[in-house]
């Protein structure tokens, strides 16, 4: 996050307690409050955050219902999150809670007011959460039992969440309040108009969607909640949807698919014979296919939508390692299929892909959808990430937009069997097309290995099966790109530039991996506790092999002379936090404590003064600023 998050709030008793008083709660006994005392791990939140209780009533009458209203105050500049905040795979803020207890006494659902969005820039994205800012006013309801004897009631309402302002900050405050059982009601003086229409028009925290207004409806809190006119990173639809539109554009020029676009045409050409109406129909029933390919992946995507009820996380996932084997054996099957090894058969009989297939409108449907299909290997990054942002939209924009993709990638399909002509413009067909398709069956293998040894300590195999494909890649360069009877000068530039390239390769992937500038020790929750006690910093870097983006702060960042020295002068004590696999003990802390996903790195102060954090990727001179804000005791 921008506002980097650190743990830290005061929870005070009272609003007295907070100025240096005390509050005298019979019944509950100090025992009970000694865990509502001063606590330095709390010590930042109750900087820009206040709480104190009014009571409805001074006395009250057995049998009755009273209200308590929590009164908090939220430093400007600085927010709470709602009791539904809302979450994505980006961040997912603690939400507001409110806990309530008194002696002899009923405490009935807690009432909120209505929250507002707000926009936090993470750097790479945004996200769109619900809070409050400002003077906020809650409310919960105190029930007499009728027998209650006559006297003082005391009442105990503790505020926990999280507030953000430049940091964010675990909070846990606690105010009280008291009223007397009596034979006879009496209104607290205190209680004002204010509070009283207040109290109106507050809501259990399960309702809280429907105040918001028709122009700020989101999507459930399991999502990120953002308008409904929003996309991704403050789009509107109207931005959104026209993109869509390109990216399946796009996806036409992707290497698995330009290579056969003109046989396609071509063979809808000969199916049509020399009927110019017959070639415009066949063109169109191609592009249906292809479109058809969409409607499933929107019904995927509802499907998905309502089971989960929730975000789509491919991250998450790939945490498990039966995950991880499946989609690299896919890989394999798919770059045998690039090889050559198989041929992929139209269901409906019309032909292998790349063959004649029958004369009919089913036919060229179904070469339109297995156009479609055999692009995945090309086209899956950009499909994967289009279904997660469908995950956390409204299911209707995210069925347009996966449409809309459909639209793109069939459109141009259209375009050629309109205007024939075009087909010329297009690359001819030859031998170059074998070679190329050949080509992406070797760049499909390194990332099946990549996933088959995603997870393990000794990363060097993975690296020699990698150079071993690079082997094979440039044999089969050597002997399918230049015949025997090519002129000397084509055979050595390509052959020779294949020969650097794999005497570079050789260079990168074959030396022993070597030890960061920074040393790091693996994490273990009893180290990391024993470290802050000792009075040294604590930096967290949650990682995973799945991360590209961790291994670009390795070698950018924690492979810095500076950044190792900085760390070594500070005494930090420097721990890795593998989450490759869901049940390393890291996963769970990141899950519970953290949130979000890495790369992520966290400073934990000393003691318990709670944390900064830097998500995604950054510079080492933004890691050194923290790290110096830290140990100044920023």
């Amino acid at each position: 996050l921008t506002a980097v998050l650190a743990a830290g709030a005061l929870p005070a008793r009272a609003q007295g307690l907070a100025d240096g008083g005390g509050l005298d709660l019979p019944g509950i006994g100090p025992g009970k409050l000694d865990g509502f005392g001063l606590s330095g791990r709390f010590a930042e939140a109750a900087k820009h955050f206040k709480a104190s209780a009014v009571a409805s009533h001074m006395t009250v009458r057995p049998g009755e219902t009273f209200h308590v209203a929590v009164v908090m105050e939220i430093e400007k500049g600085w927010v709470y999150y709602s009791p539904d905040p809302g979450s994505s795979p980006d961040y997912r803020p603690p939400p507001a809670n409110i806990r309530a207890e008194g002696r002899g006494l009923t405490a009935g659902e807690v009432l909120w007011p209505a929250d507002h969005p707000h926009e936090t820039d993470l750097g790479v994205t945004k996200v769109v959460n619900h809070v409050y800012e400002g003077r906020t006013v809650a409310f919960v309801a105190f029930t007499v039992p009728a027998d209650a004897a006559p006297g003082r009631r005391d009442v105990l309402v503790t505020v926990g969440g999280q507030v953000c302002g430049n940091v964010c900050a675990d909070l846990e405050v606690a105010a009280g309040a008291s009223v007397t059982v009596a034979g006879q009601a009496a209104a607290n003086p205190a209680w004002t108009v204010e509070l009283a229409a207040a109290l109106r028009e507050a809501v259990p925290a399960a309702k809280l969607p429907q105040l918001r207004g028709a122009g700020a409806k989101t999507a459930p809190s399991a999502g990120p909640p953002a308008p409904a006119s929003t996309g991704v990173g403050g789009l509107t639809v109207w931005t959104a949807l026209p993109l869509a539109v390109l990216a399946g554009l796009i996806l036409n020029v992707m290497p698995c698919v330009l290579p056969i676009v003109p046989l396609r045409i071509l063979s809808l050409v000969q199916m049509a014979g020399q009927k110019r109406r017959r070639f415009v129909t066949l063109g169109l029933a191609f592009a249906a296919g292809i479109l058809l390919f969409f409607v499933c992946i929107a019904a995927a995507n509802a499907v998905i939508h309502a089971a989960a009820r929730g975000t789509l996380n491919l991250s998450d996932h790939l945490q498990y390692r039966p995950v991880r084997i499946g989609m690299a054996l896919v890989l394999v099957a798919l770059s045998a299929n690039l090889f050559g090894l198989f041929e992929v058969v139209v269901p409906s009989g019309g032909g292998a892909v790349g063959g004649p297939g029958r004369q009919g409108h089913a036919a060229s449907v179904g070469m339109g959808f297995m156009m479609a299909v055999l692009a995945t290997p090309c086209s899956f990054a950009v499909l994967a990430v289009v279904l997660l942002w469908a995950q956390v939209q409204p299911l209707w924009l995210g069925t347009v937009a996966l449409l809309l993709i459909g639209v793109g990638m069939a459109a141009p399909h259209a375009l050629l069997t309109a205007m024939p002509r075009l087909v010329d413009r297009l690359p001819k067909p030859g031998p170059w097309m074998a070679l190329f398709k050949q080509a992406m069956g070797f760049l499909l293998l390194p990332v099946a290995v990549w996933l088959i040894f995603a997870g393990s300590k000794d990363t060097y195999p993975a690296w020699l099966v990698a150079f071993a494909i690079a082997l094979a890649a440039f044999l089969w360069v050597w002997g399918k790109w230049v015949r025997y009877d090519a002129p000397l000068r084509r055979k050595l530039a390509i052959r020779g530039t294949a020969a650097v390239l794999l005497a570079g390769a050789g260079f990168w992937m074959l030396r022993p991996p070597k030890e960061l500038a920074v040393r790091f020790e693996p994490y273990s929750a009893e180290r990391v506790e024993a470290a802050r006690r000792e009075g040294r910093i604590v930096l967290l870097k949650f990682t995973s092999a799945t991360c590209a983006s961790c291994i670009w702060l390795d070698y950018t960042v924690y492979d810095d002379a500076e950044v190792a020295a900085a760390l070594a002068a500070g005494n930090v004590y420097a721990v890795v936090a593998d989450v490759t696999d869901a049940a390393a003990p890291a996963s769970a802390l990141l899950k519970d404590r953290f949130g979000g996903a890495p790369p992520l790195t966290v400073l934990l102060r000393p003691g318990g003064g709670g944390y900064v954090r830097l998500d995604g990727k950054f510079a080492k001179s933004d890691l050194l600023g923290k790290l110096d804000a830290v140990a100044r005791g920023g």
